[in-house]
């Protein structure tokens, strides 16, 4: 794992503002460089509440914005768990991102096949391979992030795309560790008192890469975390980054 920066707000609502930012200030730059802004987003609660700020920000190019997802559930896609439909009605159903922009993970019972579709979807979209400017990841009390559970096979999966299952035994969806640090910045939010071990394990790294799949990452540029007090480890971990 690429050491992260560890950012460490009062509460929630702190951190809430900070990822907004963090993502505004990456559209325009990337916006301005390239002409576009790819960003892959997470599923959970965590995100959803800087989702709905954005939703506000109609000043933001969102016609020049692409998105995708880091993981998703093999449901529906009216279904109240999926991941799609959550950001859709929190953030994409209020702002102009042309629906051909919007790359989701497809509908269907082997998610096998889908990933493998969903990984030549990104490859003819993004490129060869597919470049994220901003990739959103939250972590688990139990240290998964995307759909990577610890001890499972994939965390190691080749390719950019791969089926997962989740400790309860149902099929997901999820991009590879590999996918998720082509990435100009990778942001993990974290908030909880329930996540405050699963980050500190994984901020001292006790464990290898199957324990703690967040240690899988090697993002080459930006690597930030974006935590509330109550998530927050302290001391957080020697050589890493506080601030806020």
């Amino acid at each position: 794992m690429s050491r992260p920066e560890l950012h460490v707000f009062a509460d929630a609502r702190a951190l809430t503002a900070a990822a907004v930012a963090r993502w505004v200030a990456a559209c325009h730059h990337a916006v301005a460089k390239r002409g576009r802004f790819v960003v892959a987003l997470a599923g959970g609660g965590t995100p959803l509440a800087a989702y709905r700020q954005l939703a506000e920000r109609h000043d933001l190019p969102w016609e020049r914005v692409v998105v995708t997802w880091g993981d998703e559930r093999l449901v529906p896609l009216d279904h109240e768990e999926r991941n799609e439909r959550s950001a859709r009605e929190a953030l994409l159903s209020h702002v102009g991102v042309h629906d051909e922009h919007v790359l989701g993970w497809g509908e269907g019972d082997d998610a096998t096949l889908l990933a493998r579709a969903h990984e030549r979807r990104l490859r003819e979209a993004l490129g060869d391979p597919p470049r994220f400017d901003l990739v959103l990841l939250g972590l688990g009390a139990d240290a998964h992030t995307a759909s990577l559970f610890p001890g499972t096979r994939s965390v190691h999966a080749p390719g950019l795309a791969t089926a997962s299952t989740a400790p309860d035994g149902r099929a997901r969806l999820t991009l590879t560790p590999r996918a998720l640090s082509g990435a100009e910045e990778v942001l993990v939010l974290v908030s909880g008192a329930d996540k405050r071990d699963a980050l500190r394990r994984t901020l001292r790294r006790e464990g290898d890469e199957d324990a703690l799949p967040l240690t899988a990452l090697t993002p080459p540029e930006a690597f930030v975390i974006l935590a509330d007090a109550q998530a927050a480890p302290s001391p957080p971990a020697d050589g890493v980054a506080v601030e806020g």
